[in-house]
């Protein structure tokens, strides 16, 4: 594979051909026209290269407008989008609108400072490049090295993905239909005699209870709504993918779940707070976001059944790669392109007022619940820190500041849910 790395930066250069040297021959560059004529002699010679990193930020330059050349060169030339060469963007703050002026301009993936070699791979592996024979070798090797072995046979297809059960899919198209109504959805919820005892139980918890109580379905269908009992459906069936008969995955399972779910809870509260009209929407999204963890676990035990989640290595390898592994799942299994991108970017910190308001509750949610002390990995939970110190990590959050909410606010509304939280987590 031929590879053209192009960075100003003369370390990120070397970091860079370090990384790339597993993977093919590398020529680095510091700047967009020396790139140009290389990728113009390549083409010439009839030896193009077969991947291009760009810095996004260089000078006389840039990534986006070389980005934007090399497009415009190939569609002269009447080279196909198949056999166009591959382009990943590199820059050390990437925000959402750069991202998805950089996709509309052409890219096929992108990577923040610094490279890490699963990010890499994950690329690598979603644009249809072959593992080189050494990684393979490697792979067996370390636990962080498993996990860019998981993300390849995901890519080959010999990672079992969940299958939502059919009465996911018959309320689905019920949504879809005409006049979907309640009765209607009480039949199809009346064949799973399970969940439909805990949509009455949900109904009667703090997350939804009304004045009177619920005792039957058709009156918990009612108080929830379409929408709600919709989500709750998809929120009970997830929840099952949070188990294993490993009794130390399924402890770690467990302590994710609840992570996953006072996110969404507190989605849906500041949601709420916003005037949001999709807040059941935002609570599903909650449970969703984190579960690219929760497969890379399983696929991890898979390969190694004694795996005790002690190594650290282990930890920040599944942290660092989850967010992307977690966005080609949920494309994989058909969820809708705003579930994608709360997945794959709920972790950035460079926002601006042109992103999605949900992708900013979900971003916010998801620190809170760290500051509130359901975090998941120990060094995400912040339930030890003072008051004094969550408000002020808030003031400098930028998805607080493009919701405009005032951090108090933001640290009233986690105080008021974290009892729900603690009360509703087991009506689930």
């Amino acid at each position: 594979m031929k590879i053209l790395i192009v960075d100003d930066e003369s370390i990120s250069r070397q970091i860079l051909i370090k990384k790339m040297g597993l993977i093919g021959e590398c020529t680095a560059v510091e700047d967009s026209l020396k790139a140009i004529e290389l990728f113009d002699k390549a083409v010439k010679n009839k030896k193009p290269f077969n991947l291009i990193t760009l810095d996004v930020s260089m000078p006389k330059m840039d990534g986006k407008q070389l980005l934007n050349l090399i497009r415009k060169k190939e569609k002269a030339m009447k080279i196909t989008k198949k056999n166009r060469v591959k382009i990943i963007m590199i820059t050390s703050r990437m925000n959402m609108s750069t991202i998805k002026e950089c996709i509309k301009l052409g890219c096929d993936g992108y990577i923040s400072k610094p490279v890490n070699k699963y990010q890499l791979l994950e690329n690598l592996g979603r644009m249809g490049f072959t593992q080189p024979a050494n990684i393979e070798k490697d792979d067996k090797k370390t636990h962080t090295q498993i996990v860019a072995r998981i993300i390849k046979l995901f890519y080959k297809g010999k990672i079992n993905l969940p299958v939502l059960p059919r009465i996911v899919t018959e309320v689905q198209q019920l949504m879809e239909s005409r006049d979907p109504a309640i009765e209607d959805l009480a039949k199809i919820v009346k064949k799973d005699i399970v969940i439909g005892s805990k949509l009455i139980s949900i109904a009667n918890s703090p997350l939804y209870r009304g004045v009177d109580k619920a005792d039957n379905l058709n009156a918990a269908l009612l108080r929830l709504g379409m929408e709600a009992a919709y989500g709750l459906i998809s929120t009970l069936v997830t929840k099952d993918l949070f188990k294993s008969d490993n009794k130390v995955l399924n402890s770690l399972l467990e302590k994710l779940w609840m992570h996953s779910f006072a996110c969404a809870c507190l989605a849906k509260r500041i949601a709420e707070e916003l005037g949001t009209r999709n807040t059941e929407t935002v609570f599903l999204m909650g449970i969703v976001h984190d579960i690219g963890k929760m497969l890379l676990m399983k696929a991890f035990v898979d390969i190694e059944p004694n795996e005790t989640f002690e190594n650290m290595d282990l930890i920040i390898a599944i942290h660092e790669i989850h967010t992307t592994f977690g966005a080609a799942v949920l494309k994989k299994m058909r969820f809708s392109e705003e579930f994608i991108r709360i997945a794959e970017f709920h972790h950035w910190n460079d926002f601006s007022k042109d992103d999605e308001k949900e992708l900013l509750i979900i971003h916010l949610s998801d620190h809170l619940a760290k500051v509130i002390g359901f975090g998941f990995f120990d060094f995400e939970d912040s339930e030890d820190k003072e008051k004094s110190d969550s408000k002020e990590s808030l003031k400098n959050l930028e998805s607080l500041k493009q919701l405009n909410l005032d951090p108090d606010k933001a640290m009233e509304i986690a105080d008021e849910i974290k009892a729900i939280i603690r009360d509703s987590a087991q009506t689930f």
